[in-house]
């Protein structure tokens, strides 16, 4: 990674977590398939009602650590 990369990601990382998930959604935005565009819009359209109803308080959540070995253990 370039210096002026390294500059970019500690600022970045540096701002609010808001800015910097518009960041992101834009980075990958450039490097997405036009083609796949469509199919992007509606699953950007799904994390952002997701998101929403977390912040909320309407969405059940469960630890990463509980949702993973329950995974693990339905696979095995």
């Amino acid at each position: 990674m370039s210096t002026v990369a390294q500059k970019l990601c500690v600022e970045v990382l540096s701002l609010p977590r808001e800015s910097r998930v518009e960041i992101a959604e834009r980075i990958l935005a450039s490097l997405e398939d036009k083609a796949d565009s469509k199919a992007e819009k509606a699953w950007r359209a799904v994390v952002r009602r997701r998101r929403a109803e977390i912040h909320a308080g309407g969405a059940k959540t469960r630890p990463a650590e509980d949702v993973m070995r329950d995974a693990l253990r339905a696979i095995s």
